[in-house]
């Protein structure tokens, strides 16, 4: 029997990356047996929108409309996928920690852990999401400006606005980045609000920016590999097709959903490790712990 898994440990990336996958590997029928009741509904109707999406060629104002309608609602689906797989998976580590995770642990075990989290989840993923589209508006607006007013009736000025612009937002986002990566863990783990753990998140994060970068550029290269295996055959099927939906292209966008389904919760667990570490290295909250047992003694 595999021995339970310290969470708050100090740890190197590469042993943050291989508890991770310990985790996983002990745990995985129960994970994705609960993942799976609701996440396998979700990338079924993701499926069906990205294919839809890739399908429809906006050449009229009907076209259009049905292609901006099927993208909202993939973009709406998207998001509650995320929501429900970051809440399970969280939820998931959340009991594993009290020894309360097991193979024959159920939806009915979780429900109330996931639904907190899920709450907080969805509240967090809203007030970052909020800024970053303001922040792209506001740039979106700048750039068209610049292109109706060009320098001297040349396109150079607008051309190296708008070059200017991507580079900023670019750099914005991997400033930010490896401080959005561990955003819902203080809210999971330490019953923070959901304010307070933004605040603990970008705290964390910007004082542990580089190994969070490192972490984060792993497990891109994850999500990146499996994203090429489940959703190559799609991409194939729909350049031969010429945008003609079939059923092999359900199936298929479907598959490229799926995709998303196994590789999150990977993600997540990376994550929630790489959190632990730091907030056993900054908090020691491992040794605190022993330290209120033994005055409880």
């Amino acid at each position: 029997m595999s021995s339970k898994i310290e969470f708050y440990k100090n740890r190197s990336i590469g042993d943050r990356f291989s508890v991770a996958f310990d985790f996983l590997k002990q745990n995985w029928k129960a994970l994705y047996k609960n993942i799976l009741i609701g996440g396998l509904p979700l990338a079924i109707i993701m499926g069906y929108l990205i294919a839809q999406v890739s399908g429809v060629r906006p050449v009229n104002v009907s076209d259009l409309s049905r292609f901006l309608l099927f993208y909202a609602l993939l973009i709406i689906v998207s998001f509650v996928t995320n929501i429900y797989l970051s809440s399970m998976t969280g939820a998931a580590l959340f009991h594993y920690d009290r020894d309360q995770l097991s193979e024959t642990t159920v939806w009915n075990d979780l429900k109330d852990t996931f639904f907190r989290f899920a709450g907080k989840t969805a509240l967090i993923s809203i007030l970052v999401i909020i800024p970053i589209i303001i922040i792209a508006v506001i740039f979106a607006a700048i750039l068209g400006f610049s292109v109706g007013f060009t320098m001297g009736g040349s396109n150079v000025g607008a051309i190296l606005l708008g070059f200017l612009i991507i580079l900023f937002l670019f750099g914005i986002i991997i400033a930010l980045a490896p401080s959005l990566s561990i955003s819902y863990y203080p809210a999971y783990f330490s019953g923070k609000t959901s304010i307070e753990s933004i605040i603990i998140a970008f705290k964390l994060g910007f004082k542990n920016w580089g190994s969070l970068f490192v972490a984060l550029l792993l497990a891109g290269i994850v999500i990146l590999v499996v994203s090429i295996v489940f959703s190559l055959p799609y991409e194939v099927v729909t350049l031969f097709s010429q945008g003609r939906l079939s059923i092999l292209s359900y199936i298929l966008s479907t598959l490229s959903a799926i995709g998303t389904l196994l590789t999150t919760p990977i993600i997540i667990v990376i994550f929630a490790f790489q959190y632990f570490s730091i907030v056993e290295r900054e908090e020691g909250v491992s040794l605190q712990s022993q330290i209120n047992e033994f005055e409880n003694l």
